[in-house]
């Protein structure tokens, strides 16, 4: 169940939203949302501190941050929230969803019914929230309304039960043609994550407006640019229209498999220069011709009367089967290749050089005038791709180089066919391709879950081999239970990848102990055994959750359990409140130390702390050292939580602030200074120095605090804090009540709690 608690913050829901689509660091969130970049850092510190954001590396620099499963149940949480408000039951007969939230192109959406896919139909006129009336089968009501396209920025809706709060699943019924039916379908919403695909062109509607849905067989149409092109390379959404974009296109793709499918797609009437491996297809001849141009790199200071003397006596030595070294480097080049007068719509580019690939692009681009399909796989060669990229008959380069000025960008997405169009800076559009194809050659299995990309099929093949079994497990959309059950013996993980969320739990028990346990995370945790969990809380953090919230909700059932189990020892360490039992787990826990900042924190003052710190080198040095060194302090103040340092909070503070690199240090450091210093005796002028720092998060949680202690010497009230609106009443003898809650500074916050009611 998922707290319905909306977002107060705007910077943390707009940091959020954007997280929910990828990572990135503090500049790149900053750049993005046009926030500035202390701005974005106080703000991801903040959700760092709440867990609703990670941080994939301890570096400060550089540093990307992604969202949490809590950041994500924190958002979901918020939309929820944003259902109960604004949702009356139930919606206006014929409604197909609510604008819940809108900032600029970014939408947050509820759905009454299925949308159709991850394209989504909006209008440009909102419901009558009373008088609106189920539309008739003809669709003639509402013609007049214009509509524009939103595409979805995540899989599908999240249904919600507004009764009960929880998850729920899709209706069943998309579309009631009954007011009767209507008004007592069950009172289930989903919530989508959507952007508008053309945010140049307004939009009118505003939150709490309700809309109806796109009529069925009614497209709106799609940006000139995507549908006035030569040749189309999908449907948009899951069965849009045809996307014909109007320019080449830079496909951004790795994986054979996707390679393929984009290439078997392309039209029959384009001249592709792609590994025949692709396709499926022998090795074919190549034209002769492009010996002339290959000739041409090998001596780029020849005319062309003595190139052409060369290429008749190469193409006669070839014929002869003569051996010399030009000869030599044609079979080096251009390994086991025959060669022919002429050519169809393919050139097969298997295993030849980078210096024959640059000759049969030279070639192609004047022997033919055929739309050019091109699967470059070679080291990068701006000149020539330039020269490629800007040429009317370039349609796609295939190839993971960064950037070569062509105007659309495909990138694949998760789901076999499923790819991302991309015209940087202005759209974003879904795309599918038909993907109904067998195990492409050179296709690799997932290694791991995260690798895994799930096809939209729902029925797969029986298998005979690993590769094929896994191949077709993969295609699967939502599991087999039947193929997974034939499967099961031969190829347990294909099995288990193939097995729906209801059959989970029992597969697992009979076959994890054949699987990695990085495999569990697809299942349903909440599904799992004690014993089950614990081991996969090892690799999992949700399973240690989870694990945790079981013990404590019913600590007697330790006395069952395996206490040398390092999850189990973990769980016990942080749930002394809740377990009286006194046990030894220290060597269970060092075993594999999980949560090590938190066990340390949780168990400081404890016997056998002097043991524990051993996980945590700075955490040692503050338990056993005296004399600390300029870094000790640094790494110390960085990964220690600042209540077991507090006493040496001064001379701390007053060392970094002597020196330039200090202060550098400290400006990056984003601390809860006014909770740390007001039980100190410090004065104004002791932090004069602040005043030389850099700009950055620290320099302002410390701006507060000069300020506080400047307006408590002078008998006046502090102004706003920037770390938070009342920092500088910790300073003053007497200070106003705070509120319950802040989006502000937490140990800020609760500090001034602490204060008020002493």
């Amino acid at each position: 169940m998922v707290r319905s608690n909306r977002i107060r913050s705007t910077y943390q829901r707009r940091i959020l939203d954007w997280l929910a689509d990828g990572g990135g660091t503090v500049t790149e969130v900053s750049s993005a949302l046009g926030l500035r970049v202390p701005h974005a850092s106080a703000a991801l510190k903040k959700l760092r501190e709440s867990g609703d954001v990670a941080r994939d590396d301890h570096n400060l620099r550089g540093s990307r941050y992604r969202l949490s499963s809590q950041g994500l149940s924190r958002l979901e949480g918020d939309g929820l929230a944003r259902l109960s408000e604004l949702v009356r039951w139930p919606p206006p007969p014929g409604a197909a969803g609510i604008v819940l939230a809108r900032e600029g192109s970014m939408l947050l959406l509820g759905y009454a019914s299925m949308p159709a896919g991850p394209l989504l139909g909006l209008p440009d006129r909102p419901m009558n929230d009373e008088s609106g009336v189920l539309e008739n089968s003809s669709g003639n009501e509402g013609a007049s309304i214009s509509w524009q396209w939103a595409v979805q920025r995540e899989e599908g809706p999240v249904w919600w039960d507004l009764e009960s709060m929880r998850r729920a699943v899709a209706p069943t019924d998309a579309s009631p043609m009954t007011l009767t039916a209507w008004m007592e379908r069950p009172k289930v919403m989903g919530v989508v994550r959507a952007k508008l695909l053309q945010d140049s062109k307004p939009w009118p509607l505003g939150v709490g407006s309700w809309f109806t849905s796109l009529p069925s067989g009614h497209w709106p149409e799609l940006p000139n640019v995507l549908r006035d092109g030569d040749a189309a390379i999908g449907r948009a959404g899951n069965s849009g229209p045809q996307v014909k974009p109007r320019g080449g296109v830079h496909a951004r793709l790795g994986r054979r498999t996707e390679r393929s499918l984009i290439v078997r797609n392309t039209p029959s009437q384009s001249l592709k220069i792609v590994d025949g491996d692709l396709l499926s297809q022998p090795a074919t001849p190549l034209p002769r011709e492009i010996l002339r141009y290959w000739l041409k790199l090998i001596h780029p200071r020849l005319g062309q009367k003595p190139v052409d003397q060369k290429y008749y006596r190469l193409l006669e030595d070839i014929q002869n089967s003569a051996s010399n070294a030009l000869t030599r480097k044609v079979l080096n080049d251009f390994p086991g290749r025959l060669w022919t007068d002429g050519f169809d719509n393919l050139i097969d580019t298997r295993s030849i050089s980078n210096r024959a690939a640059e000759s049969i692009v030279n070639y192609a681009l004047e022997a033919t005038n055929l739309p050019i399909v091109l699967d470059w796989r070679w080291p990068a060669n701006p000149n020539l791709l330039g020269r490629f990229a800007s040429d009317s008959k370039c349609r796609m380069i295939i190839c993971e180089i960064p950037d070569i000025g062509l105007p659309f960008v495909l990138t694949s997405q998760e789901g076999q066919g499923k790819f991302d169009l991309e015209m940087p800076g202005r759209l974003h559009l879904p795309i599918s391709v038909d993907s109904d194809i067998s195990v492409p050659n050179g296709w690799t299995p997932p290694s791991t879950p995260s690798e895994l990309i799930r096809g939209n099929s729902s029925v797969a093949k029986n298998s005979d081999n690993q590769i094929e079994a896994m191949w077709q497990a993969c295609k699967l959309a939502n599991g087999d239970e039947e193929w997974a059950d034939r499967h099961e013996n031969s190829f347990p993980l294909a099995s288990w990848i193939a097995t729906p969320i209801a059959g989970q739990a029992a597969r697992w028990r009979r076959i994890g102990k054949y699987l990695n346990p990085v495999w569990a995370t697809l299942a349903s945790l909440d599904e799992f055994d004690t014993t089950t969990l614990a081991d996969l809380a090892l690799v999992d953090r949700d399973a240690l959750v989870i694990l945790m919230e079981r013990i404590r909700n019913n600590p007697l059932s330790i006395i069952s359990l395996d206490t040398n189990h390092p999850a189990i020892a973990t769980v016990i360490l942080l749930s002394s409140e809740w377990v009286e039992e006194d046990m030894d787990l220290i060597e269970s826990w060092l075993s594999n130390p999980l949560e090590v900042s938190e066990v340390l924190r949780k168990n400081w003052n404890k016997p056998g702390i002097d043991r524990l710190v051993v996980a945590c080198p700075h955490h040692s040095k503050l338990l056993n050292k005296d004399n600390f060194e300029r870094e000790d302090v640094w790494g110390i103040m960085e990964d220690v939580h600042f209540s077991l340092w507090e006493k040496h909070s001064t001379s701390w503070l007053l060392m970094c602030l002597s020196s330039t690199l200090g202060r550098s240090a400290l400006s990056l450091l984003d601390l809860p200074w006014a909770a740390i210093l007001f039980k100190q005796d410090l004065k104004a002028e002791d932090l004069v120095l602040v005043h030389h720092m850099p700009e950055g998060i620290g320099t302002d949680s410390l701006d507060d605090v000069v300020e506080a202690l400047n307006a408590a010497e002078e008998g006046r009230p502090p102004v706003s804090g920037k770390s938070h609106p009342l920092a500088g009443w910790l300073f003053q003898k007497q200070m106003p009540e705070p509120p319950l809650t802040t989006d502000f500074n937490q140990e800020i916050h609760l500090a001034l709690h602490r204060r008020f009611q002493q």
